[in-house]
């Protein structure tokens, strides 16, 4: 049981409350793994689940924990990893924004407040990058097709 914490542990590393943590695992937000009997369980967190806490504690000075679950509810609802830890957030003038990036675009979604879910900008990958990606294009295209002409036949030869 490498890298599990007791939940004591976990109120200390992330400075969230103990009822903060019940209401967390309650809401399914993040929910620790519980072992012995039901009355009195060892609460056990993961490492990855002490970082997502972790992420929590800081929206915490910002959002309230009902306005965190609808963000988790939101990236849950669009099968994106429900985990906060490792994505790009940013909190600008009392709303958090979440920059994801696609291969070609990063896009701003909106994910606290008023229309939640609504992307804001649409950052489209510098112009280099496009250049570059358009001269690797062709030159791919231009290998494919001196193959196909040297695999063709001359007409009348058997």
């Amino acid at each position: 049981m490498d890298n599990l914490f007791l939940r004591q542990e976990v109120l200390k590393l992330t400075g969230l409350s103990s009822g903060q943590l019940s209401r967390l695992d309650k809401s399914g937000v993040v929910e620790p793994t519980k072992l012995g009997s039901e009355s009195h369980p060892v609460v056990l967190y993961s490492l990855n689940q002490v970082l997502e806490l972790r992420v929590i504690a800081a929206l915490r000075k910002h959002l309230s924990m009902q306005e965190i679950r609808k963000v988790v509810d939101y990236i849950k609802e669009h099968r994106f990893d429900k985990s906060l830890f490792g994505k790009f957030l940013i909190f600008c003038n009392g709303q958090l924004y979440w920059v994801k990036s696609d291969e070609s675009v990063e896009t701003i979604v909106k994910l606290s407040g008023k229309n939640r879910g609504q992307v804001v900008i649409k950052a489209i990958h510098p112009i280099g990058d496009i250049l570059s990606d358009l001269e690797k294009e062709i030159q791919r295209r231009e290998s494919v097709s001196s193959k196909k002409s040297s695999q063709k036949t001359p007409a009348g030869v058997s």
